[in-house]
């Protein structure tokens, strides 16, 4: 784990033996000697190196004041240094190098910024309360996100975009259960192709948040779903590492996701959030919601309607006070020095003014 400490620490492999293997891990120490965080690292010398230098930079990084970059851009410091070259091989290994050194380091992963598989936070508390479920739409492809969000927004539901498999961010994000209130069950509802990555995508999510007691479902699209539709075929990629498993129980048959009617797929989507939903409570809650809503909004032009007159009535004032010479001076000097211009004035006696301006506009109104 890299400890808020980070800038102070100092790093070094060591080697556990265990009564059956070796081990390697990688501890930080802080500058007493004491032991900051522990992470299982690789058999691999090459890899411990590379795995050495993640933190080596992180380090330096934090130490300048940048708290958070890519994955991307960590590589090319790699690279920088001569510890990988830069090629598509590399990148894959040190990739799967960083996975492993996330997956064990919270921390570590919170340095990464994350947009290449997004997550939109549309979930609405107030809108969900009073239910048992906490619900998310995952889904495979970013193709699908225009046709997804309105539904998201609608119910209030978050959607996270997996673009493939989900990263070691969103899965962190997931099994922490932020936001998440106390005693409701988390459901992830799963929409991803039929083919040999959708099943097994839906496979390794499944596993991954299961023992975190999280509900997840594929909802579409699933062999029931496409013999109903009659949906067209076509044949999975033999180059798939997954194509023969899935042809054995499947058949030579791949269908997207994106082949469902929309039609279809809108009830689809909404008959799956409905399922984890009392609609009953959600009416009651949302018929308070509409009418506040409805108040929020007048009361928004009424007070956008004050605050015009106010402000201008303020600005007179202020302007008087100051003398309308004096303000242009500065102002002018201020362009001419190419920065913002710089006025002060008596602030009580400002707030004062506002006050009774705001009283007598408020009486003027009745």
């Amino acid at each position: 784990m890299v400890s808020s400490s980070l800038a102070s620490s100092s790093f070094s492999g060591v080697v556990l033996v265990s009564p059956y293997t070796v081990i390697y891990y990688y501890q930080a120490f802080d500058k007493a000697g004491c032991v900051l965080s522990t992470t299982r690292l690789f058999r691999s010398r090459w890899r411990r190196r590379v795995a050495e230098a993640v933190y080596e930079v992180v380090e330096e990084l934090v130490r300048a004041g940048v708290e958070r970059f890519t994955v991307r851009q960590l590589f090319y410091q790699l690279v920088a240094r001569g510890v990988l070259e830069n090629t598509r091989l590399a990148y894959k290994h040190f990739d799967e190098i960083l996975v492993r050194l996330r997956e064990d380091d919270p921390e570590l992963d919170e340095r990464f910024i994350d947009t290449s598989k997004p997550r939109f936070d549309y979930y609405v508390p107030r809108l969900w309360r009073g239910q048992r479920y906490f619900v998310e739409l995952w889904i495979e492809k970013d193709a699908l996100r225009g046709f997804f969000e309105p539904y998201a927004r609608r119910y209030g539901v978050n959607l996270v975009v997996c673009r493939g498999y989900p990263s070691v961010t969103r899965l962190r994000e997931a099994k922490q259960q932020r936001g998440v209130p106390p005693g409701v069950r988390y459901v992830v509802l799963y929409f991803g192709d039929f083919d040999p990555s959708g099943e097994d995508i839906f496979r390794w999510i499944n596993e991954e948040l299961r023992p975190y007691d999280i509900e997840v479902v594929k909802v579409a699209l699933t062999r029931e779903q496409v013999e109903r539709y009659r949906l067209p075929p076509a044949i999975p990629k033999r180059s798939d590492p997954r194509y023969r498993g899935f042809v054995e129980e499947h058949g030579e048959i791949a269908v997207e996701l994106d082949a469902l009617h929309p039609v279809v797929l809108r009830d689809i989507i909404r008959q799956a959030i409905l399922s984890y939903m009392d609609v009953n409570v959600r009416a009651r809650v949302e018929a308070e919601y509409a009418v506040e809503a409805i108040a929020e909004r007048i009361v928004d032009e009424v007070l956008a309607e004050l605050r015009s007159r106010l402000s201008q009535e303020l600005a007179s004032m202020i302007a008087s006070r100051l003398g309308r010479d004096m303000v242009e001076a500065v102002v002018r000097q201020s362009i001419l020095d190419g920065r913002e211009p710089s006025l002060v004035i008596d602030r009580a006696w400002a707030l004062e003014t506002a006050r009774r301006l705001l009283r007598e506009l408020v009486r003027l109104n009745r």
